[in-house]
C-alpha cells in the first residue's frame, strides 16, 4: 500500500476527443484553446485510424494542458472500437478486434473498448429525422436512421483490453434524441446527460471479478454541425462540460516532460481515479480512497499491494449526493451527503456510485480486495 502519509495529485480531463484529423469539427489549437479554458489537466484525442496530432507534434504541453494522442480502431463493419494510447503507429491491416487489441499490446500499447453498449431502441419520426438525420457517432442505441447503425462492441470473447469505456457522453445524448419532445436535448446536450448503461456496469462488474478491468468516461466530442454544416449544436466547449475522468497520479512523474504521457496511460491503465459528470457538479477535490488499521492508503483501481484486513473505505465529496458502496455489482451501503465511511471486513470488488436527484454524478474505478477470483 501507499505511505500512510503520501497525497498523490489528482488530474482532471477529458478522453476520446476527435479533431479535424478525422470526423471532428475542430482543429488541434481550437481544441486546446477550450480545454484551457476549462481547466482541465489533459485530454486524449483518439481520431479514427490515424495518429496525426502526434506526427503534428501536438502530444504535450500546450497553454498548461497535456495533450495525448491516440487513436480509435474498428473493424470492417464499424463495430468494435478500439481506444489505443502509448503506440508509436496504428494496427494497420488489423481487422478482427482480437488481433488490433494483440497488435496494441505487442507494441506496448494500452487500450479500452469504446462505447460498448450502444444500441439503436427508436426511430425519429420522419420529419424530425430530417432534420437531424446528419448527426453522426450516437450511442451504442440509436436507430434514427438506417445509414448509421450501432458502433457496439461484439466480441465479448476477445481477451487482453485493459479497461472499458462505461460512460460515453454523445453517445447517450444522441440516444434520447427520440422525437420532437427531445428538442430541447439537441440545443442544451449536458443538461440531459444520463447513467452510464446498466448492463455494460454490470458486465463489468462481472468482468472484475476475474480479473481488473478499469474503466474511463469518454465525451466523443466531434463538434456535431445543424443544417449542413452551418451551426454547431455541440461546441467543444460545452462538449468538455460534461463527463471527465478524475486521475490520482505521482506529481513527480506527471511533471517531467519525458514521463507525463506514460503517467497519464499508466494511471488509466491501472483505473486510479473515478469518472464524473461536471454538468452535475465539480468533482476536482473529491476523494474516494481505502484504509487499514495501521493507517496506510490504497486509492480506487489495480492495488499496489495486497489489500489487508479489516479496512475502512472513505468518501470525501466536494459536494453532498447520495453515496452508495457497491460490492461484486450489488449496493451494501448508503447514505446522503458528502462524506462517508464504511467497514470493509471481506473479500470482493468494491466501487463507489454517487448520485445526484438529476442522475448519475460519479463512478469509482474499483477496489479488488482479496485474490482472484473474487
Amino acid at each position: 500500500m501507499e505511505n500512510k502519509t503520501t497525497t498523490p495529485k489528482e488530474i482532471c480531463g477529458c478522453v476520446h476527443l476527435h479533431t479535424k484529423f478525422s470526423d471532428g469539427g475542430c482543429d488541434y489549437n481550437t481544441l486546446i484553446k477550450a480545454a484551457a479554458s476549462a481547466g482541465l489537466d489533459y485530454i486524449c484525442v483518439t481520431d479514427h485510424m490515424n495518429l496525426a496530432g502526434k506526427d503534428a507534434g501536438f502530444e504535450g504541453r500546450h497553454s498548461g494542458v497535456f495533450v495525448l494522442v491516440g487513436y480509435e480502431h474498428n473493424d470492417e463493419r464499424q463495430r468494435n472500437h478500439y481506444l489505443a494510447f502509448g503506440v508509436p503507429q496504428t494496427a494497420e491491416g488489423a481487422t478482427d478486434p482480437q488481433d488490433y487489441i494483440n497488435r496494441v499490446r505487442e507494441m506496448g500499447g494500452t487500450g479500452f473498448l469504446a462505447h460498448p453498449a450502444e444500441k439503436r431502441v427508436s426511430t425519429l419520426d420522419v420529419l424530425f429525422n430530417r432534420v437531424i438525420g446528419f448527426l453522426a457517432h450516437p450511442p451504442e442505441k440509436r436507430c434514427y436512421f438506417k445509414t448509421k447503425p450501432p458502433y457496439n462492441w461484439t466480441r465479448w470473447d476477445a481477451e487482453g483490453f485493459d479497461g472499458i469505456e462505461i460512460w460515453n457522453q454523445v453517445s447517450d445524448w444522441m440516444e434520447h434524441l427520440q422525437g420532437l419532445r427531445s428538442f430541447p436535448r439537441l440545443f442544451f446536450p449536458n443538461r440531459f446527460i444520463g447513467d452510464a448503461p446498466r448492463e455494460l456496469l454490470d458486465r463489468w462488474d462481472e468482468m472484475n471479478r476475474a480479473r481488473f478491468v478499469s474503466a474511463i468516461g469518454g465525451v466523443d466530442a466531434h463538434s456535431l454541425k445543424f443544417l449542413c454544416g452551418g451551426i454547431t449544436i455541440y461546441p467543444i466547449k460545452m462538449e468538455l462540460r460534461g463527463v471527465r475522468t478524475h486521475l490520482f497520479i505521482d506529481e513527480a512523474d506527471w511533471s517531467g516532460d519525458g514521463t507525463a504521457a506514460k503517467t497519464l496511460i499508466d494511471a488509466m491503465k491501472d483505473g486510479k481515479g473515478f469518472i464524473s459528470n461536471f454538468s452535475r457538479g465539480d468533482a476536482r477535490g473529491s476523494k474516494i480512497f481505502l484504509r487499514d488499521e495501521s493507517g496506510a492508503v490504497e486509492y480506487p483501481g489495480r492495488p499496489v499491494n495486497d489489500l489487508s484486513l479489516p479496512a475502512t473505505i472513505n468518501i470525501e465529496l466536494t459536494q453532498d449526493a447520495e453515496i452508495k458502496l457497491l460490492r461484486n455489482g450489488a449496493a451494501i451501503q448508503s447514505t446522503f451527503g458528502n462524506a462517508a465511511a464504511w467497514p470493509v471486513t471481506e473479500s470482493g470488488v468494491y466501487r463507489i456510485e454517487a448520485r445526484k436527484r438529476s442522475g448519475a454524478w460519479i463512478y469509482s474505478n474499483p477496489f479488488p480486495v482479496g485474490q482472484y477470483p473474487l
